[in-house]
């Protein structure tokens, strides 16, 4: 068996109670039935019974969460009291897995760790550059009927890796709008059964020449219009769901922008909001590479490609917005605070289907819902 995972995923460790943004709250917990036998069993070691704080639908096990939103296991110094009292043997496998996850294609397992977790989002801050390791042992292959498809479909993102790494000096946009038309390229050829690697690298070759993505870079970056964005801004950003804490803090600061601040006035803060962002260069660029690798945007399903390329850049586009609200309130941009807005994001894009249909609503009404729509829209 292969196992491919991002460099940071072996020696990923939860920072527990120095968490910028837990998550013991906010979203739905679900925990399996020998972990509820195991809080029922151990219910006076803890102090609380199983009943109180767990609820039963069909065959699921619920956590009751409270009128804050967290897991009543949760401590003052947000430390887990089943941690605490009984052993980290005792989490249920959501909660002891969380933030990783694995998706598995035959003899190759991919290991993965959430963006909504604000330590990984740290940790892609002050890496230079994604790593991935490949390692493997003697475990016989999973049965897997999409093997071709996976190795075209792997090449293919190894190789937008590459271009998002690629250090020509062009602008984050350029280099996602030579990423997006890669990948339809690959679909368009794995639908036309076309899937040697070898001929596709001589069709997109020229995205690897440094004159091609300048040239490229000239042409787009003449396109943008901040007027535009303002008003494209200006209308998904109501589509913004409001969280507890400070996040629906930040979200009414973003509601309150946008009703007292004009074109103009973005415009200006703009300007200035680059400047600040600067130092989150190569960042941004960890951020869509991990993204590709994440959320598998090319594998397995080429019919959603699209969809999900647009929700990625939307979830882009609202994160810096929030961010750039932020820095015009406090005239800095906290790094914590930064990572806290980011990871807030991830949440309600990875669990809130009620948010994704109303920003896919908000997209088709604005005529905004293509990639390269949306992705003029990016501050970077």
């Amino acid at each position: 068996m292969n196992y491919l995972t991002v460099d940071l995923y072996k020696d990923f460790e939860c920072v527990a109670d120095a968490c910028l943004n837990t998550c013991c709250g906010g979203w739905r917990i679900e925990i399996d039935e020998k972990t509820y036998q195991k809080m029922v069993d151990n219910q006076e070691r803890l102090g609380v019974p199983a009943k109180e704080w767990i609820s039963q639908e069909d065959d699921t096990y619920l956590v009751n969460l409270d009128e804050n939103g967290r897991c009543p296991m949760l401590n003052e110094n947000n430390l887990c009291r089943i941690v605490l009292k009984l052993g980290p043997e005792y989490l249920c496998t959501t909660c002891m897995g969380y933030p990783r996850s694995l998706r598995i294609f035959g003899n190759v397992i991919e290991g993965q760790l959430s963006m909504s977790c604000p330590e990984v989002i740290a940790r892609l801050m002050k890496k230079p550059q994604v790593q991935f390791d490949l390692t493997n042992d003697e475990r016989p292959a999973y049965p897997f009927s999409h093997t071709a498809l996976y190795l075209f479909a792997s090449s293919v993102r190894t190789c937008i890796v590459d271009l998002l790494q690629y250090p020509a000096d062009v602008s984050l946009v350029t280099k996602l709008f030579a990423f997006f038309d890669i990948l339809n390229k690959a679909v368009i050829s794995f639908k036309n059964g076309q899937t040697d690697f070898e001929l596709f690298q001589e069709e997109i070759g020229q995205y690897f020449l440094e004159e091609t993505l300048l040239a490229l870079d000239n042409c787009l970056m003449q396109g943008i219009n901040e007027s535009s964005r303002y008003q494209f801004l200006l209308h998904v950003q109501s589509s913004l769901e409001e969280r507890s804490g400070r996040f629906q803090e930040l979200v009414c600061q973003v509601r309150e922008y946008f009703a007292k601040n004009n074109a103009d006035a973005f415009a200006e803060h703009i300007d200035k909001f680059k400047e600040a962002i600067a130092e989150y260069e190569s960042f941004y660029i960890n951020y869509w590479v991990y993204h590709i690798f994440l959320d598998a945007m090319i594998i397995p399903d080429y019919e959603n490609v699209l969809e999900r390329f647009i929700y990625t850049a939307a979830e882009f586009c609202l994160t810096q917005t929030i961010a750039l609200v932020s820095f015009v309130n406090n005239g800095v941009l906290d790094k914590e605070e930064y990572i806290y807005i980011i990871s807030n994001m991830s949440r309600m894009m990875e669990h809130n289907h009620l948010f994704r249909e109303e920003l896919t609503k908000r997209l088709d009404n604005f005529h905004a819902a293509s990639a390269a729509g949306v992705l003029m829209m990016i501050i970077a």
